[in-house]
């Protein structure tokens, strides 16, 4: 029985087909891959009363305006698409049509890691992947399929350059199932930890160079929560929203750090990693350059960047505008900067970072902007992105400057 669906808004845009052969993931002729992440999506909250349907198709709206704003290649949805405390019946994955009704209209492909929510109740990440492979542009895998313990959506993509050239890849995305819910374990698993160090191994050798690559996971790791406590988020060297306590992996077991040791140990230790972006703390949307881990290791290279996405749906606590975090690579750059900014659902860019070397030494002043980047318009949008926040800067002070003395003569 479907329960609280309004007779508009369940369903896919257009037959569901088996897919044969998923989409190829590809840099464009100009040399960059753009990504768009939405977190915490929340759909199913109140599916027996009006207000759960209006709720879940704000969030479709969100999804729909964010992605028609930007010009992304690969679209994340990184954990909790469904609420599944809220569920009454078997009957979730008919959530999952919803929430990708919008991109598959824009015949985006995308790829999901499934949160704590997703497996709870009612809702099964098991059932969610199995309806997500009836859709041609689902990207998500389950790699250690002989492992329950391991999660569900543990997993890597490649992305290859324009040329048609499939050799080697230009980036690698790594995607891991930090659990919870129903397992009550929420932190990456240990088997999924060595099935890591393996594959980037092998990977390593089969190319015979580092290939750069990114990481999604739903749930922060403790080592975001230690620098939160100290030495602190820096609004100017870390921009964003720091509005709660970060909730790392293991925290919701028996509200000890360490769980996730061997995961951030491992993440520290690879090479060419440029990034991870996580979710699940609806109020934080910022990064920082991590460097040491907790038993004092240096990490890789020049330190891993570590973010929060964006809270985008209107189910779950939390009062931010709703929106997703871009991240836009090159292919010139791509093993030294990630540009990233969070589109909101009204337009505006409440911030934008290059992650680089520099990353967390560098100095943020942002102001909104309203940035209309149509899809199609991609060529030059991360210089644009760097340049507008000094443009609004020098309007500022050209308005503190010549206005405000006028004024005292009012």
């Amino acid at each position: 029985m479907r329960l609280g669906f309004p007779s508009w808004t369940y369903g896919p845009s257009r037959p569901l087909s088996k897919s044969s052969n998923n989409p190829t993931l590809r840099f464009l002729q100009d040399g960059t891959f753009q990504i768009t992440v939405f977190s915490d999506l929340h759909f199913a909250e109140d599916e027996d009363s009006t207000k759960g349907p209006m709720q879940d198709a704000r969030t479709a709206e969100v999804v729909k305006k964010v992605l028609e704003r930007e010009n992304s290649q690969l679209v994340v949805l990184n954990g909790d698409l469904i609420s599944g405390y809220g569920t009454r019946a078997d009957n979730a994955t008919l959530y999952l049509d919803q929430i990708v009704t919008p991109i598959v209209e824009l015949g985006l492909p995308w790829a999901t890691t499934y949160g704590n929510h997703d497996n709870q109740d009612y809702a099964r990440s098991t059932d969610l992947l199995r309806r997500e492979r009836d859709y041609e542009g689902s990207l998500t895998q389950n790699m250690l399929p002989d492992n329950p313990q391991a999660g569900v959506s543990n997993y890597f993509l490649q992305v290859y350059s324009a040329s048609g050239n499939e050799d080697v890849p230009e980036l690698i995305l790594w995607f891991f199932d930090s659990r919870g819910g129903d397992e009550p374990h929420d932190w990456v698993d240990d088997s999924v930890v060595n099935w890591f160090k393996e594959t980037s191994t092998g990977l390593v050798q089969q190319y015979n160079k580092i290939i750069p690559s990114l990481a999604f996971f739903h749930i922060p790791i403790t080592a975001a929560y230690e620098f939160q406590e100290d030495p602190g988020v820096d609004p100017s060297r870390e921009p964003g929203i720091n509005g709660e306590t970060v909730w790392w992996q293991g925290r919701g077991f028996d509200n000890k750090t360490g769980h996730d040791m061997s995961f951030m140990t491992a993440l520290s230790n690879t090479d060419g990693l440029l990034a991870t972006f996580s979710g699940h703390d609806h109020d934080n949307d910022w990064c920082y350059k991590w460097k040491s881990t907790p038993t004092n290791e240096a990490v890789a290279r020049d330190g891993i960047n570590v973010c929060y996405g964006r809270h985008t749906g209107y189910g779950g606590y939390g009062n931010l505008a709703r929106g997703g975090r871009q991240i836009l690579l090159r292919q010139e750059t791509l093993a030294k900067e990630v540009v990233t900014w969070v589109r909101l659902e009204d337009g505006f860019v409440p911030e934008n970072v290059t992650l680089n070397a520099t990353y967390g030494q560098d100095e943020y002043h942002p102001l909104p902007q309203h940035i209309e980047l149509k899809r199609g318009e991609v060529e030059g949008a991360g210089d644009s992105l760097q340049i507008i926040p000094v443009f609004y800067s020098a309007a500022l002070s050209l308005f503190l400057i010549v206005y405000l003395p006028l004024g005292l003569w009012c």
